[in-house]
């Protein structure tokens, strides 16, 4: 019997085609969807696992010196960091982070689980751009690139108490970093990117906001100015070891601020040196006694009353003065010396005397006039220092040689500017002006008081008078020495001091005026005229050659101190 094949059910085959049929219309159907309905919304999924906004740093201006000489600059580097969901969960390949950036697999885990819950983590920040791409050449998962700055000091310690420094995210901390912080940072911007399906960014896909990069910043300083001062009050410090000190030089008649340096110094490149305390700008944050730099103040005074002549006498013998139960006393007794030679031999006694002849008001005002009591130039950190109205006359008299009120070094620069000029108070700043830029200052002084006051200051610099070490070859100079008690705690202390000297060059016509402050001068020397004076005459020799100011030869006075016996103060 012959087998026979039965042919299956015409109604599979339909049932087959149909069920095919569906699963294709089905299909067509929900691509239809995918392309329309639910488009935005998957790309959007997409988009989100492989796009991704990413800030773009701005680079911090440059902060420059009158010459345009570089005084902070911002480098390019590199920080590494990473999404922690993606390489927290691949610490089997974190090997060559060892190897490369010295970081172990602990500090990386603990790292990992405090940032669990977030997407983005620093691994290594700061890195030279080679050493950053040899590690992301690894191809760790989840580490990625971002472009950062690192701000860099080629004087190093040499302005840095001015020019400041910035921390680790580039923020100004202290000086004009801090004070101009705003102008130099400039602005973020944002771009979106691409990433590759290991979670690298491979493309820049659109720019959303513009970076602003910071303005640079050019002040009045000059560099070279600024090394020779540190170089020779370094040296003064370490002869004498003192414990710090301030030099500030301005220019006549223009104002500029051109050296201000300070000691001790911290290197803003060297994180290391940034202790508390180091980094004040002392030239206008701390405040000294500003001493006998006082006396000319006292005696303009009262020249400009008309009641008191260069030539008027002054009896202080002998060498000692009473005010109720206090006593002032002179190096020497001078006795009987004409107004001129209590400025050229530094006499306290003079000096009061001369001083309480007229109301303390009227010494008071003086002294605000030209400076005293506010603020010089509004610097980053500066203060005003102390002035009050006394009532006391053991106040008026310490007063009138200055003692019982306090200056910052800056201040007290800025006060003998009305002396380097025809009797004009100068504004002093950091903003440079242009060559020949004469200031428009305030008139505190006749100008024949302000001669009389110079050709004294000259005085004081000659063998017979408390300044010779302040003397330059070829040129007339002129100024006052200051040797104050050191006050800490409110309390003198015995046998410590603070030596400055107040002084400006060429006397004929001053280009400069410069203050140098000495604080605490260990040694068998501490009279300003001895610790101080020597760093003036040091750099205003500089300052002659560096600017090409003619000499104006020795000349005599026009009118000579009576007494010939050499002082300090």
């Amino acid at each position: 019997m012959r087998n026979r094949i039965s042919k299956p059910p015409v109604w599979r085959q339909y049932l087959v085609m149909g069920a095919m049929f569906a699963g294709l219309t089905i299909t067509g159907l929900r691509v239809v969807q995918i392309q329309t309905v639910e488009q935005s919304h998957l790309q959007a999924q997409g988009d989100a696992r492989y796009l991704r906004e990413i800030a773009v740093l701005p680079e911090r201006g440059k902060i420059l010196d009158r010459n345009g000489q570089v005084l902070a600059v911002s480098t390019p580097v590199e920080s590494l960091w990473a999404d922690p969901r993606v390489f927290c969960a691949a610490k089997e390949q974190w090997k060559p982070l060892k190897e490369l950036l010295s970081l172990r697999a602990k500090d990386l885990a603990a790292t990992c689980e405090r940032r669990a819950n977030a997407s983005f983590m620093y691994i290594k920040r700061r890195l030279p751009p080679a050493l950053a791409q040899e590690v992301l050449s690894q191809n760790i998962p989840g580490i990625e690139i971002q472009r950062e700055y690192r701000r860099y000091y080629p004087g190093g310690p040499v302005s840095a108490h001015l020019v400041g420094f910035t921390d680790v995210d580039d923020e100004g901390q202290e000086g004009l970093e801090r004070g101009f912080q705003n102008a130099l940072s400039g602005g973020q911007g944002r771009k979106r990117v691409l990433k590759d399906l290991a979670g690298n960014y491979v493309e820049s896909v659109e720019s959303i906001k513009q970076v602003q990069h910071g303005d640079d910043l050019q002040i009045s300083i000059d560099q070279r100015v600024q090394s020779l001062a540190s170089a020779y009050l370094e040296k003064t410090i370490k002869k004498h070891n003192a414990a710090g000190g301030s030099v500030v030089v301005l220019s006549i008649p223009s104002g500029e601020i051109i050296g201000m340096v300070n000691s001790p110094q911290f290197n803003p490149n060297d994180r290391s040196t940034l202790k508390r305390g180091v980094f004040r700008n002392r030239a206008v944050t701390d405040t000294v006694e500003p001493g006998s730099t006082t006396k000319p103040f006292t005696v303009a005074m009262a020249l400009e009353s008309g009641e008191v002549g260069v030539n008027t006498l002054v009896d202080t013998a002998p060498g000692y003065y009473r005010i109720g139960g206090h006593t002032i006393h002179d190096v020497h007794d001078y006795g009987e010396i004409s107004v001129f030679d209590v400025i050229v031999h530094s006499s306290n006694i003079g000096s009061v005397k001369i001083a309480m002849a007229f109301p303390f008001k009227k010494l008071f005002s003086t002294l605000k006039k030209v400076g005293f009591g506010s603020r010089a130039a509004n610097l980053p950190g500066e203060i005003s220092g102390v002035l009050v109205e006394r009532s006391r006359p053991i106040e008026h008299a310490t007063v009138s040689y200055g003692y019982g009120f306090s200056a910052t070094p800056l201040q007290i620069a800025k006060a003998y500017t009305a002396l380097a000029t025809d009797g004009e108070l100068l504004p002093v700043t950091l903003e440079p002006k242009p060559e020949g830029y004469k200031a428009k200052g305030k008139k505190v002084f006749s100008a024949d008081t302000a001669r009389q006051i110079r050709l004294m200051l000259e005085q004081v610099a000659t063998p017979e008078g408390t300044a010779r070490k302040a003397r330059i070859p070829r040129y007339r100079v002129g100024g006052k020495t200051g040797t104050t008690h050191k006050l800490v705690d409110g309390n003198y202390q015995n046998k410590r001091y603070v030596s400055l000297f107040a002084g400006m060059a060429p006397i004929s016509d001053p280009r400069f005026v410069m203050v140098v402050t000495v604080d605490d001068p260990r040694g068998k020397l501490y009279y300003g005229g001895d610790v101080a004076a020597p760093v003036f005459a040091d750099l205003m020799q500089d300052l002659m050659r560096l600017y090409n100011v003619a000499p104006d030869g020795i000349q005599e006075t026009q009118i000579t101190a009576i007494n010939k016996e050499p002082g300090s103060a």
